[in-house]
C-alpha cells in the first residue's frame, strides 16, 4: 500500500466519522470514458461514480472538509458531472458548495487543502487555470484568486509564477491578500519551481524528454538541473504584506528615474506597461469563476511598440532616446539587488523591489526593439483584438503618459509583435 493510498483511506474513514457513520465514506467506482479531465488529465468515468479527489482534516475540532466528484449515466451523449466541497463535523453533514471551473465536465484536480482555524484554503487546477478558494464553513460565501500553475508554499503565503516574465507573484494565506512580488530569474526553457528552504524558493529549468530517453535518465537529468537551481531568498513574513499604492509609487519613481534623464512619457510608461503588478491588483479576489482575457493581453510591451512608432514616423533621433534610455535603465548602479529580504514592509520597500524588476526588463526591452523579436517563450498579442486594449483604455488608475502612448498606438492599429513571428 502507498502512502497515498494509505492517506487516502484514513480521509475516507475521518470522513465517515464526521458525519456520525461507524464505517469509511463510500466511494463508488464507474468505468472509464474515452474522454480526457482536461484538469486531472484522467479519463473520466462514463457511468454513476462518486470520488473524493481531496480533503482536508481539522483534527482539534472534529472538522473534516473534502471535494467529491459525481458522475451520472450519459443522457443522449451528455454525461452529468458535479464538482462539489462539502464539510461535516459533530456527526453531521454541515454543507455544501459548488466548486467554481469552467465546466465541471473538464475535471479538477485538488492540489492543496487546509483549515486555518474556522477557514479553509482550497487550490485546485481546473480546465483553464489554477485557483484558490478561501471559505468560512458552515457559511457558503466564497472567495477566489487566480494563480498559476507553478507555485510553492512558505509561511503561509502561496508564491506563484506570474505570467509577467522574470517575476514571482503571491497571495497571504488564509485570507488571499496581495503579497509582496518578486523580481526572479528565470530558466529559458519550462521551470520547476519549488520551496528550497524556510525562506528560500527555488527555480530551475524543466527539459523536455529525449526521444528513448528512459524515466531514470529523465529523472536524473531532472535532478541535475534542481543541484543547479536558482535560489530565490524570501522577505521576513512581516515584509509580504502588500498595499498597492498607485498615486504613490507613480511619484517615487519619477523621482528615483530622474538621474537617468528618461524621454517625454517615459516613466509613465514604463510604471503603467512594465511596473503594474507592483502598484495594482491587476486579478482582483472574486466570488464566482469568470473567464479573463487571455494570455498575451498584457502591455509588457507597449514600450517596444512605442520605439517602433517613433522610427515608422520619421523621428530616428526620439527612437534612438528611447533605446540608449532602456539601456542605461538596464546598467542602473546604486541599486540593491534584493531589498526584499530585509524586514521593510512600507511603501519605499515596494518602489525598491520595483526598481530591480524594471532594470532587468529594461534590458529585454531594449533588445527587443533592436531585433524587432521577443525572446523566446514570450509574447504578445495586445493588438489582435479591440477588446484587448480596451480594459486599458478604461482603466483610469494608469498614468497620464501611458493612457497618452496607448491612444496613439490604437489609432494606429499596429500588428501585434507576436503575429510577424
Amino acid at each position: 500500500m502507498t502512502d497515498g493510498t494509505r492517506a487516502h483511506e484514513e480521509l475516507l474513514a475521518v470522513i465517515g466519522r464526521a458525519l456520525g457513520g461507524e464505517t469509511p465514506y463510500e466511494e463508488v467506482e464507474g468505468a472509464r470514458a474515452d474522454a480526457i479531465h482536461l484538469g486531472t488529465m484522467r479519463r473520466l468515468p462514463a457511468g454513476t461514480s462518486r470520488e473524493v479527489l481531496g480533503g482536508a482534516v481539522d483534527a482539534a475540532a472534529g472538522r473534516v472538509a473534502w471535494v467529491e466528484q459525481l458522475t451520472g449515466e450519459p443522457q443522449g451523449g451528455y454525461v452529468p458531472v458535479s464538482i462539489d466541497l462539502h464539510f461535516a463535523w459533530g456527526g453531521q453533514h454541515r454543507g455544501r458548495v459548488e466548486v467554481p471551473t469552467y465546466n465541471p465536465y473538464f475535471g479538477c484536480d485538488v492540489r492543496f487543502m487546509r483549515w486555518y482555524g474556522g477557514t479553509l484554503v482550497v487550490i485546485y487546477r481546473e480546465k483553464h487555470r489554477t485557483l484558490a478558494m478561501r471559505l468560512e464553513p458552515p457559511s457558503q460565501a466564497l472567495t477566489l484568486a487566480v494563480l498559476e500553475d507553478r507555485w510553492a508554499i512558505d509561511d503561509d503565503t502561496v508564491y506563484f509564477v506570474s505570467q509577467d516574465p522574470g517575476l514571482l507573484e503571491a497571495r497571504l494565506l488564509p485570507s488571499l491578500e496581495l503579497a509582496l512580488p518578486l523580481p526572479a530569474l528565470m530558466p529559458p526553457s519550462g521551470k520547476q519551481f519549488w520551496r528550497h528552504a524556510p525562506g528560500t524558493l527555488a527555480l530551475a529549468p524543466l527539459p523536455p524528454i529525449a526521444t528513448g530517453e528512459t524515466r531514470d535518465a529523465y529523472f536524473a537529468r531532472l535532478e541535475a538541473e534542481r543541484s543547479q537551481a536558482h535560489l530565490v531568498p524570501l522577505p521576513p513574513r512581516e515584509a509580504r504584506t502588500f498595499v498597492p499604492a498607485p498615486a504613490h509609487f507613480r511619484a517615487r519613481m519619477q523621482e528615483l528615474l530622474a538621474r537617468t534623464v528618461p524621454p517625454p512619457l517615459g516613466v509613465d510608461l514604463l510604471v503603467g506597461a512594465v511596473a503594474t503588478p507592483f502598484w495594482k491588483e491587476e486579478q482582483p479576489v472574486r466570488t464566482s469563476y469568470t473567464t479573463g482575457l487571455g494570455r498575451g493581453c498584457s502591455p509588457r510591451y507597449l514600450p517596444v511598440y512605442w520605439y517602433q512608432r517613433l522610427r515608422e514616423d520619421g523621428h530616428a533621433d526620439a527612437a534612438q532616446q528611447w533605446l540608449h534610455w532602456l539601456e542605461r535603465l538596464a546598467v542602473l548602479d546604486d541599486v540593491d539587488p534584493e531589498p526584499w529580504t530585509r524586514a521593510d514592509a512600507s511603501d519605499e520597500g515596494v518602489v525598491r523591489t520595483a526598481l530591480v524588476y524594471l532594470r532587468a526588463r529594461a534590458r529585454v526591452l531594449a533588445e527587443a526593439c533592436r531585433t524587432g523579436r521577443l525572446p523566446k517563450g514570450e509574447y504578445c498579442y495586445l493588438f489582435t483584438t479591440p477588446e484587448r486594449t480596451r480594459h486599458l483604455e478604461e482603466d483610469r488608475l494608469r498614468p497620464p503618459g501611458f493612457h497618452e502612448v496607448l491612444r496613439q498606438l490604437v489609432a494606429r492599429r499596429p500588428k501585434s509583435i507576436s503575429e510577424s513571428d
